[in-house]
């Protein structure tokens, strides 16, 4: 009797993390081929301006997105600065999720520049993994003029570590037998939600490596990682196979500003806080997701930050709803922060739309805005978006008949 072959086959790292290489700062420099090689950062550049984004010259310099823009200049005085072009960078962005889809079917977008891919279903028609991700990154090039990266895995988080690994412009596959081995020799900060205080922590008990935290005994881990301990083991350990979400809950969008000159009128406060909230809402809307969450976050010149939220009674897309929740915030906090240097919506605890059930609120004074707002999306997306918006968010001196530019948001 012949033995029975009992190889057992081999295990697909079928789960890729494509992630775009410098985003905004790529889209300026192939929109302008003039500012090729040069240390190019995205933001603004008044006094208080922030780096939105940077290409790879300036982060040979030490520059890095949320940094002052003085730093920035301090650290490259020959520094190129571009204003930020929120929308067009949002539909460079639905053009690569759009490519992504001719490909692979079952992705999840996580932000405007990343998204994760189960290829598995792919195969039959594109090959193994390696040849799944050439192919999008060399298309992504070819018909976009962009560069990306991915990293492929069994486990969407070994995937992100590996397409950062790869940046810029390249790809790394980990087989599955050999994750614990390549995750051993990187710092433990590469785990996503291992933070600095966690980082102390863990080198406290001489944890300082991810293979590291294999050779000391969990009731130690667990008094410094608390609940998450079991899963950081089994990632350490190459064990991990989570793949895509259902549910997006983590995933959040949202806008914020620092102005040049303090805000010190409430009308004006509410004025900007309510156009980032509508801001807010489109970004939920070309997203297909709801949001159950509205955050609201105010800075004030000495630097004291506060954010206060507020839940919904049923998941929303719409700017009305959004608005009506972030003003209400804003009343209550405007007595304790006369002048305001920045503030920021977000959105939170998001739902995809396409499943998630909604209830319209017919007696709601918001009733009616899922329609009137769905109409200016599509009157933006053939006029422009500046053809639209309400008439408590123009500037006054619009209001008046003198024409002013609009702000320009940050994501």
């Amino acid at each position: 009797m012949a033995e029975q072959d009992t190889q057992v086959p081999e295990e697909v790292p079928g789960i890729l993390h494509l992630d775009m290489d410098a985003f905004f700062a790529s889209i300026e420099i192939r929109d302008d081929p003039s500012l090729q090689g040069l240390p190019v950062v995205v933001g603004g550049a008044g006094a208080r301006g922030v780096v939105a984004a940077s290409s790879y010259p300036a982060r040979t310099r030490g520059i890095r997105s949320a940094m002052p823009m003085a730093t920035a200049r301090r650290l490259a005085p020959d520094l190129v600065i571009v204003p930020a072009r929120i929308d067009h960078y949002r539909a460079v962005s639905q053009q690569v999720m759009a490519l992504l889809g001719t490909v692979v079917a079952e992705r999840e977008q996580i932000s405007v520049d990343e998204a994760f891919l189960d290829v598995r279903g792919a195969r039959r028609l594109f090959g193994p993994p390696a040849q799944i991700a050439a192919l999008l990154r060399r298309r992504i090039r070819e018909e976009l003029g962009l560069p990306s990266s991915v990293g492929g895995s069994v486990s969407r988080a070994v995937a992100k570590i590996a397409s950062a690994h790869a940046k810029p412009d390249g790809q790394l596959i980990i087989p599955a037998e050999r994750t614990a081995a390549f995750l051993a020799p990187l710092p433990v900060s590469v785990i996503s939600g291992i933070g600095p205080r966690a980082v102390a922590g863990l080198g406290d008990i001489g944890v300082r490596t991810v293979g590291q935290l294999l050779e000391v005994p969990v009731s130690a881990l667990r008094r410094v990682l608390g609940p998450r301990t079991d899963d950081v083991v089994l990632l350490a350990r190459g064990a991990d196979r989570t793949g895509l979400g259902r549910r997006v809950r983590d995933k959040s969008l949202g806008t914020e500003r620092t102005w040049d000159e303090d805000l010190t009128d409430p009308r004006e406060v509410r004025r900007r806080i309510t156009m980032m909230a509508d801001d807010v809402a489109r970004q939920l809307r070309a997203s297909e997701f709801l949001a159950r969450t509205v955050v609201l976050k105010l800075r004030s010149p000495d630097g004291a930050t506060i954010s206060r939220s507020s839940t919904f009674e049923h998941p929303t897309a719409t700017g009305e709803r959004l608005r009506e929740h972030v003003v209400a915030l804003w009343e209550r906090e405007r007595a304790g922060m006369p002048r305001v240097r920045l503030a920021g919506v977000r959105a939170m605890h998001l739902e995809p739309a396409a499943t998630t059930p909604v209830q319209h609120e017919l007696t709601a004074r918001s009733a009616g805005w899922e329609d009137i707002e769905a109409a200016m999306d599509q009157a933006r997306a053939r006029f422009g978006t500046a053809s639209l918006g309400r008439g408590s968010t123009l500037d006054p001196l619009t209001r008046q008949g003198q024409a002013t530019s609009p702000d320009a948001e940050f994501p």
